[in-house]
Formats: C-alpha cells, sequence, structure tokens
C-alpha cells in the first residue's frame, strides 16, 4: 500500500471573450472565441505524517508574484497548506488572457484577473478534497523532433532568431542547444493512472500573434491525446521546462510554421513520447515531504538617461497612432514603455523565488521566468536526487534569463527589456536551486 496519499483535480476557468492576449504585440488585442478551453490543473501530495505539498499548472502566459501570492492565501485558508509549499507555474501558452501589466501591452480588467486567477486556485482546493491513497511513479523517454534552439550564429557575425525565414546557408549554427527529455509522473495504480504531470521543454507560442482565440496551445492536445489513449477521463497537468531560447521552428524547414495543426501535431507527438516513458516508468520510492525556498536578491539592469530620452521620444511619436500587429518579436514602443518601467526601480535589487520540493526520492525546482535550457540541464545534472524535475515560470514572471555568454552574443532574449536583470543572475539562481536541492536531500 502506498504511504503517499494524493489529491488531484482540474477547473475549466476560460473566462468572457474579448480580454486581451497576451505574448505578442497585435493590433488587436481582444479574444474573439474559445478554440479549446483554459484549465488550471493541481496535484496535492500527503504522506504519513500529514505534510502536504501542491503543484498547479495555469494554462496561462505569465502570473505574477502577487496573483501567486493571492492564490497561495486562498488556498491556504481553505486547506491548511501553507502557502511556501504550493507552487504554481504557468504554461506559457500566448493564447491565453493578459493578467499582468508588462510594458505598453493591455492587461484584463482587475475583476476579471481576480476572477480567473481565484477560480484558478480553487483546483487546488479541490485536488485536496481528493486526496486518496495513490501510487506515484516516473518515467523517462526523450523527443528530439520537436524542439529548436532559436538563437542562431549567422554569416553577418549576429545572432539572428529562428523566426526571420533566413536562407539556411546565411546560418553557421544554433547557438545552443535544446533538452529532449520528456517526464512523466503517473498517479494512481501501475496499470491505470488517473492523472499525470509532464514536464519537457518547449515554448507554448506555437499559436502567435495571428491567433485569437482562446487555447492552451499544444500542451491542450497533449492532454486530449493521453486522454484518449486511456479510454477515459485522464487529467493531465503540464509543468514547462526550461526553454527560454528553444522553440518548435526548424530554421532549414519552411514549410514548418504556426496555427492549429501544427499544435496538434506537437501535442500528440509529445504524447506518444509520454506513453514510452509510462512503459518503463519506476516507483518513487520514500514518502519524505520537504520544501526550501530562498530569496534571492539580483542586480537589476540600469537604464543610461539616453535609453530613457529615446523611450520618451519613441512613445511621444506613437502616441495616437495604430499599432501594427506582428507575429513574433516586439516593437520600440514596447522596449521604450519597458525602459522607463526599468529606471524606476532600477537601483533596488530584486528579490526572487527560488523553490524547490522533495517527495521522497523526487526533487522538483521551480523557477520565475524563461530560462534558458542550459541552466535546467545544469540543475539536472548536479541535482542530489534520484529524480529531477526542473519547472519555468514558477511563482512569478521576470522575464527572460539568458546565460551569461549571450549577452556577447546578443539577440532577442539577452537585449535590455527582454531581460531585466545583470548578466549572471541566471548562474545565480542555478547555483541556488542545487543548493536548496542538496539542503533537502
Amino acid at each position: 500500500m502506498s504511504q503517499l496519499k494524493i489529491g488531484t483535480a482540474q477547473v475549466d476557468y476560460t473566462p468572457r471573450i474579448g480580454l486581451p492576449l497576451m505574448g505578442n504585440f497585435r493590433d488587436d488585442y481582444s479574444s474573439r472565441g474559445v478554440h479549446d478551453p483554459l484549465y488550471a490543473k493541481a496535484m496535492v501530495v500527503e504522506n504519513k505524517a500529514g505534510e502536504k505539498v501542491a503543484l498547479a499548472a495555469m494554462d496561462i502566459c505569465m502570473v505574477g508574484r502577487d496573483d501567486v501570492s493571492f492564490m497561495r492565501e486562498q488556498v491556504c485558508r481553505a486547506t491548511g497548506i501553507p502557502p511556501a509549499r504550493i507552487l504554481i507555474a504557468a504554461t506559457h501558452t500566448h493564447a491565453a488572457p493578459s493578467i499582468l501589466g508588462f510594458g505598453n501591452l493591455p492587461v484584463s480588467p482587475a475583476k476579471d484577473s481576480r476572477k480567473l486567477i481565484f477560480k484558478a486556485a480553487g483546483a487546488i482546493t479541490l485536488a485536496h478534497k481528493n486526496r486518496k491513497p495513490a501510487n506515484l511513479r516516473i518515467g523517462y523517454s526523450k523527443e528530439n523532433r520537436l524542439s529548436f534552439n532559436r538563437r542562431l550564429a549567422c554569416r553577418d557575425g549576429k545572432t539572428h532568431m529562428n523566426w526571420e525565414k533566413l536562407d539556411p546557408g546565411f546560418v553557421i549554427r544554433p547557438h545552443g542547444g535544446i533538452d529532449p527529455q520528456v517526464i512523466a509522473l503517473s498517479i494512481g495504480e501501475r496499470q491505470k493512472a488517473k492523472a499525470l504531470a509532464v514536464n519537457f521543454g518547449l515554448h507554448p507560442a506555437i499559436l502567435a500573434g495571428d491567433n485569437w482565440l482562446y487555447s492552451a496551445d499544444y500542451p491542450g492536445y497533449l492532454a486530449e491525446a493521453l486522454r484518449k489513449m486511456s479510454g477515459g477521463s485522464l487529467s493531465t497537468l503540464f509543468f514547462n521546462g526550461c526553454c527560454g531560447n528553444v522553440n518548435h521552428l526548424d530554421y532549414a524547414d519552411p514549410l514548418q510554421g504556426r496555427g492549429y495543426q501544427m499544435t496538434q501535431r506537437v501535442g500528440y507527438m509529445l504524447a506518444a513520447a509520454v506513453q514510452e516513458a509510462l512503459v518503463q516508468s519506476l516507483a518513487i520510492k520514500g514518502d519524505v515531504i520537504a520544501v526550501g525556498s530562498e530569496r534571492l536578491a539580483v542586480r537589476r539592469l540600469k537604464i543610461s538617461e539616453k535609453q530613457k530620452k529615446w523611450s520618451e521620444d519613441v512613445l511621444r511619436k506613437a502616441r495616437g497612432k495604430k499599432n501594427k500587429g506582428q507575429v513574433d518579436g516586439l516593437p520600440d514602443e514596447f522596449y521604450a514603455a519597458v525602459y522607463l518601467d526599468m529606471s524606476r526601480k532600477q537601483n533596488e535589487d530584486d528579490r526572487i523565488e527560488i523553490m524547490a520540493i522533495r517527495i521522497g526520492d523526487l526533487g522538483i525546482v521551480g523557477l520565475p521566468g524563461e530560462i534558458f535550457c542550459e541552466f535546467g540541464l545544469e540543475i539536472k545534472k548536479l541535482s542530489p536526487a534520484k529524480h529531477t524535475i526542473v519547472i519555468e515560470q514558477a511563482n512569478d514572471a521576470i522575464g527572460y534569463i539568458p546565460t551569461r555568454i549571450s549577452f556577447k552574443q546578443g539577440g532577442y532574449e539577452p537585449s535590455t527589456g527582454s531581460t531585466h536583470y545583470e548578466p549572471g543572475a541566471g548562474e545565480r539562481m542555478t547555483a541556488a536551486a542545487i543548493q536548496q536541492l542538496k539542503k533537502l536531500f
């Protein structure tokens, strides 16, 4: 008999149509319909001693620290689970409402955002009520046909992004690799899981600025495929791995693009890899539940007087003009607004949450922001746990976290405004995560 009690739940929190979508620069942000529902999915794990931990995945682009704090407090009042033992991650779909103000991008009205996150928090409360004795197993496989490092070293000596439709002969090589590992946690009986948690590092941004329908992106199709394969009502929680520099675009394949056909392709292929992982799964051993966290101080990038003046000029010239949407990247008006916001806080260190969880011989790391895949690989390599899962966009949204070398290479992610912190922040976050795991194990 398992020493663990595990509860799972999912809540459809698809909001009203018309809220602004987040993740791309558009001439019209208002959602126009629902392609597939947006869910909050949760699992609560309790050991024999009554110690508990909760994890939740939201079909949302970003969730900020204030909303995470609100959700944690709601769950704590309803269940008694301490806020510090609750991890809340965004799947990072670009086809969900904006609930976080960022630059000059629009944000949903406060009453809509609060209603949305209140409903999402209910998934954790419901999962807590559903606790029953259950087994927890983990399996691994690899899928290297879906992910591509999007930062490309090119013959002009610059770093270009793989969405720029480059001539393959112009590209020398990608600036890095990917993390092809697929991790599947099964909850329930060995032959009949009642829920799964999947960890894989790939931007759910297949649906971009040319889509106006609510959608979970490929994690929605992943859940659909696994549900069909199980022949029942299997629930799948998707926790994104470190993929700040990884997307689905192959620069050498002009036929590979976006849209719902591509999201289905990625979701269904990933589901096949999950099934492969489950076939060779291992039982999680032990029932120790422990949580560690650190508020790591990181230095913010400084905005010069020249950059502030440029920002003011750009915003003045853009006033009253109609935006021209773009599928990828962000225009000067966005960066101008971000620069001015950054300048107001630049002399104060930020304190970001690094979270680590132990469940038996499984270690789970939660990192805020869009983390370069190299950091996730390093954490898994140096982790003292037998099994390790790394989750990005957890408990906050702090922008891109690039490697130190990428600042010298240039490109989208390490540019000021895409990232907010001085070089080395990612390396320090990685070291802090590994240290937390060492304390727990």
